[in-house]
């Protein structure tokens, strides 16, 4: 694991905001998977990311195109599905790379099923041009439950725009 050298301001600096960028960056897909923003959801990525979740409910693809059919596909049949991120660390391996774990926990509803889960994405990020993606995200499932629970969904309403603008109930 190589860290960045501490001594030099630039480089804590650089450090600082390359940390405070990949936290962003997990944050958004989170906010995309939940608002089932397609086009936020491909900006995370790089165009030949690898994107998996593995058993007991594996999925793969590679490719952001691919990526994004496979979000889709996953988020179709769900009347709800909330992704929480909690803490998460990450090892820069280069100047222009790094790894991460975040803890994840989500929450689904279909039709006629249920899904809860505890898992860990474990992450190989690269910075590109437009700052930092993903290259590949692996979802290791810690706890799956099927269990019916009670609740009403609620139907996401709208939400604004960076300019603060949009539809709000």
């Amino acid at each position: 694991m190589k860290q960045p050298d501490y001594g030099d301001i630039s480089l804590r600096l650089r450090a600082i905001e390359d940390e405070l960028a990949i936290r962003n960056l997990v944050a958004r897909f989170t906010d995309a998977v939940n608002e089932r923003d397609r086009d936020a959801f491909r900006q995370v990525w790089t165009e030949n990311a690898i994107w998996e979740n593995g058993p007991p409910r594996p999925h793969a693809a590679e490719g952001v195109d691919a990526i994004v059919d496979m979000f889709d596909r996953l988020l179709a049949s769900r009347v709800l599905f909330i992704q929480r991120t909690h803490s998460g660390i990450i090892d820069f391996t280069g100047a222009d790379t790094a790894t991460a774990r975040f803890i994840e926990r989500e929450r689904g509803r279909g039709s006629e099923d249920y899904y809860e889960n505890l898992a860990v994405y474990q992450d190989v990020l690269v910075r590109t041009p437009v700052g930092w993606r993903f290259k590949r995200r692996y979802y290791n499932y810690r706890f799956l439950d099927v269990s019916a629970f009670p609740g009403e969904v609620i139907p996401i309403m709208g939400k604004l725009n960076v300019a603060g603008e949009g539809k709000l109930p």
